[in-house]
């Protein structure tokens, strides 16, 4: 195996270049904090060069007033927003993982809970840098909201897994810190609290996000996040208690609920993917499936079916998505696991994605629900702009009618 890494942008320019010229594939990581390389495609064809974006993790610029920010691919999630939390400010992502570069979770494209009020980062990124398949380096968008202007480069890059190009910085807008963040928190026997959410959603009660996990005795805790000064949180509160009645509890955000190991809400700006995986102890090589889906699938999916056979289950209703986990390792038994989750998804719009599973694992098992919409097209912009093949990135090379 080789690997290169570099804070230089002209030595990584100029290795990438090689490689072009070369005709020589490779990866790229950051800090290894995911399992994706283990469930990309079988193990000959994955590429054995690796670049490293690790080194190259500095800031651009930083202007408070503006409330933009520029961070080079390499630098962490972790470092990132302790540096706007210093200045009362955050960025309005849900990152997996605390360690990830910045360049995986845009390569990426992860979101969760705090996607239902402030979006996802489609809606915080301005500009980006890449290098093209060409060896060239790319700017797209621009250093404030109001100068991005241009062919829509940046969300091209975003979700692209790596295959269209090497993400070396990316300029963000960010936000202040939430006021008084709190959630709201309760244990459900069952399903009995999703008909409320959608009660809740109908009625467009103002929340910040909402978490559903099940517990090791396979109940329910749900949470529902908001913020503000003292009489916008007991209107929200009141609103909210119109629905569920006593059910539920309120908590100061960063408190945690009595008898579990994870509240809801906890980590949503830095990482909060990994404390749900320490708390349930899941390895690199259980199952775990990604699932997006529009909200009324969701408030009508069959859970209970899931919950009973013991799978570990996140869901961030109004969000759109569902992270389902099994302590299983077995790779045909995770097929097995993956065709029900399948059969469960009745919407067009769909989508799955593996986080982490056994070696054997690829993007081929997931279907038509691996793929965006328009795939083939997909596929096409990823010949024109990586015409020597060198980005590896098998999500580019399944084999299907899509």
């Amino acid at each position: 195996m080789s690997k290169f890494e570099s804070g230089s942008l002209e030595e990584i320019q100029s290795w990438v270049s090689s490689c072009i010229e070369d005709q020589k594939a490779f990866r790229i990581c950051g800090n290894g904090t995911r399992f994706v390389t283990k469930v990309s495609g079988n193990s000959e064809s994955i590429s054995s060069n690796i670049l490293s974006m690790q080194k190259l993790n500095g800031t651009r610029f930083f202007d408070p007033d503006d409330m933009v920010v520029g961070v080079e691919a390499g630098m962490s999630i972790r470092t990132l927003q302790k540096m706007l939390a210093e200045r009362n400010m955050m960025l309005p992502a849900n990152p997996w993982f605390p360690d990830s570069c910045i360049g995986s979770v845009v390569a990426c494209n992860d979101f969760g809970p705090n996607r239902m009020n402030m979006g996802g980062l489609r809606d915080c990124i301005i500009g980006i840098e890449y290098i093209n398949g060409k060896g060239e380096i790319v700017n797209a968008g621009g250093k404030v909201v109001k100068n991005v202007s241009g062919y829509d480069l940046t969300r091209m890059m975003l979700g692209s897994q790596g295959g269209l190009g090497v993400i070396t910085a990316i300029n963000f807008k960010v936000m202040p810190l939430p006021v008084e963040p709190h959630g709201m928190h309760g244990i459900f026997k069952d399903e009995a609290w999703l008909p409320q959410v959608g009660e809740i959603h109908k009625r467009r009660i103002p929340l910040d996000w909402i978490q559903a996990l099940l517990t090791p005795d396979l109940s329910w805790i749900l949470g529902l996040g908001y913020s503000g000064n003292a009489l916008n949180r007991n209107r929200i509160e009141s609103e909210i208690r119109e629905v569920f009645g006593k059910t539920l509890d309120v908590h100061p955000e960063g408190g945690s609920f009595p008898g579990q190991k994870f509240t809801p809400g906890e980590q949503r700006f830095g990482g909060f993917l990994k404390a749900i995986r320490d708390a349930w102890e899941m390895e690199d090589s259980h199952f775990h499936v990604f699932a997006t889906l529009p909200t009324e699938e969701i408030l009508c999916f069959p859970f209970e079916k899931f919950r009973k056979e013991n799978f570990k289950i996140t869901v961030h209703p109004t969000g759109g998505d569902i992270h389902f986990m099994l302590k299983s390792i077995g790779m045909k038994k995770q097929l097995q696991y993956l065709e029900k989750i399948k059969s469960a998804l009745v919407h067009s719009e769909s989508k799955l994605r593996w986080v982490s599973a056994a070696n054997e694992g690829s993007f081929q098992e997931l279907g038509r629900f691996g793929v965006a919409n328009g795939y083939f097209l997909t596929q096409r912009l990823k010949r024109h702009l990586d015409p020597s093949g060198v980005f590896f990135a098998p999500y580019y090379d399944l084999e299907f009618d899509a």
